[in-house]
């Protein structure tokens, strides 16, 4: 509202100048079946067969059509088939059935007696809906929160949210692999922007070379699981920095650092954005190991404890597992890279800059070995998978 009430003050404007507003389409649904919308946003559906059913059941050719997506169904479908389907007795009980089923799911509360955890990924294989996964390491990332949801575990998971998600491939006639790489539609996902106290959009920053890059935060429904995707394709952001989430392993190894720092850094910041404390801290490969370089610098911060205290503190509460022996699948970043994207934490940490590089190798004064992200997360894990 007070957006609208500036855009109505504002002085005389060129008409040739737009004014770019957001808008939200949402799905125009009977009031009987207002809980469709409610389900369609929580990937509980997706490992719900009744649920699966109903949507399917509500017009089979479009849910084909959306690709199993009953947030994109829900838009497309033609009001006249939803009222139709009013006087379904046989659909009506299956949805009483399934809402029911929800909410019961829902309203169960975490369990009290086990660890409350930050689990945090490069991917996530949740449903062919949210493209932000490629293969087995995303699929069991997002089996993870599933499995955690319904054993009632508190897990709070952090990501990116990718606008091209991993690319497609496909076969030419002659044969030839062809990459194509489609843009997500945001408004067809079962997601949502978080906010502030204040109403605006919850913003969180991560400092490199000469400038700061921002992120908004995206929040996925795991069925009583919640994730957040940050996501740097915002216009506080210059051109290239805006495509730094744009795709999944996507550009060279700068640009894996970068993603690297957002998902590790920025995750941590945003969760103290929002006062969310955790007992354990778990790293779903190497990726996200700069968590635990934010951690020791805020634990010094807040605490006043000394390097070698807070290592030992973020060691205490952090996991760390790997899923692969070979060379390739393990990241590892150039010491010159990682002096220009690092060179001023040894201050922040009251450390040398042999004590910061050592934490990712094995040799610190070895000028030609990299930087590797599973020997940080080694370094300062207390148990590694």
């Amino acid at each position: 509202e007070q957006e609208e009430e500036a855009i109505i003050t504002l002085p005389k404007l060129s008409s040739s100048k737009p004014i770019w507003r957001t808008a939200s389409v949402k799905p125009n649904l009977p009031r009987k079946f207002k809980g469709l919308d409610e389900i369609s946003k929580n990937i509980w559906w997706e490992w719900n067969r009744e649920a699966i059913d109903l949507f399917k059941n509500i017009d089979t050719k479009l849910w084909i059509k959306s690709q199993r997506n009953p947030v994109r169904m829900l838009k497309d479908i033609d009001y006249q088939k939803l009222i139709s389907l009013t006087k379904d007795i046989a659909f009506i009980a299956a949805y009483e059935k399934v809402y029911s089923d929800f909410k019961k799911y829902i309203e169960q509360k975490h369990r009290k007696d086990i660890p409350k955890i930050a689990y945090f990924s490069m991917e996530y294989g949740l449903t062919n809906a949210l493209k932000i996964y490629s293969g087995g390491l995303g699929i069991l990332a997002g089996d993870y929160l599933k499995q955690a949801s319904d054993s009632r575990v508190d897990l709070t998971a952090i990501g990116l949210m990718y606008k091209y998600g991993y690319f497609t491939q496909k076969l030419s006639i002659h044969g030839e692999q062809i990459v194509s790489l489609e843009a997500q539609n945001f408004s067809d996902l079962p997601i949502e922007l978080v906010y502030n106290k204040n109403g605006k959009v919850l913003i969180v920053h991560v400092g490199m070379p000469g400038r700061l890059v921002y992120m908004q935060v995206w929040k996925v429904n795991v069925g009583r699981i919640v994730l957040y995707l940050l996501d740097s394709d915002i216009e506080q952001n210059s051109v290239e920095d805006r495509k730094i989430t744009h795709q999944l392993y996507g550009g060279d190894n700068e640009h894996r650092l970068k993603q690297e720092m957002i998902l590790g850094i920025g995750g941590i910041r945003f969760l103290r954005r929002i006062n969310s404390h955790f007992d354990i801290y778990h790293s779903n490969e190497g990726h996200s190991a700069f968590i635990g370089i934010e951690r020791i610098q805020q634990y010094m911060a807040d605490k006043l404890l000394t390097f070698a205290e807070a290592v030992e503190v973020v060691r205490a509460s952090s996991l760390f597992t790997t899923h692969t022996p070979v060379p390739a699948g393990h990241d590892a970043f150039p010491e010159d890279m990682m002096m220009q994207y690092f060179g001023h934490y040894p201050d922040r940490l009251k450390i040398t800059w042999e004590e910061f590089i050592k934490l990712g190798k094995i040799n610190p004064f070895d000028k030609t070995e990299k930087f590797s992200m599973s020997n940080l997360a080694a370094n300062l894990s207390q148990e590694i998978n």
